[in-house]
């Protein structure tokens, strides 16, 4: 499975609430392709809310721009932005699988079912998943929880 390696550019994303809360001041940033990164800050400076919005969760108030390469993504829906995120608490579907769990964005963008398991499988080989595909969330250690979350991320991205 071959990762794609583009620059993300965000500028000036600020997001405001409906009850006037600013979440998150106007801000630039740069990612260069295969650069690794960090968010610090304190609880509540917006970090959260700036990864929201990179990946499409949250929309930037008027005048932000987010670019992934040379493409303008701002309107561009969730489901378009090909982004992966792994939530503090995993946010895996409870009903599904370990292997439905990883599988779910590639079928909601309509990858082919052959694709899908073999992506899939390269995953839970690359994360140490071997052996439990067919376990749901509730019977995964924290750390196993947290290796499908990052599994589904990728495959989602």
């Amino acid at each position: 499975m071959e990762l794609e390696q583009i620059a993300l550019t965000a500028l000036a994303c600020a997001k405001t609430y409906p009850d006037g809360t600013q979440g998150l001041k106007s801000t630039n940033l740069k990612v260069e392709p295969g650069e690794i990164m960090a968010l610090l800050g304190p609880s509540g400076c917006g970090k959260t809310t700036l990864l929201r919005i990179l990946a499409g969760l949250e929309m930037t108030d008027a005048g932000g721009q987010i670019l992934f390469g040379d493409q303008d993504v701002t309107a561009r829906p969730i489901e378009q932005r090909r982004v992966g995120m792994v939530f503090q608490h995993y946010a895996l579907f409870p009903h599904m699988s370990v292997q439905r769990n990883i599988e779910y964005g590639l079928k909601v963008r309509g990858v082919d079912a052959s694709t899908r398991q073999k992506t899939v499988g390269e995953l839970i080989d690359l994360v140490r998943l071997g052996g439990l595909e067919h376990k749901r969330p509730a019977e995964l250690s924290g750390g196993q929880k947290q290796r499908v979350a990052l599994a589904r991320a990728v495959a989602a991205g």
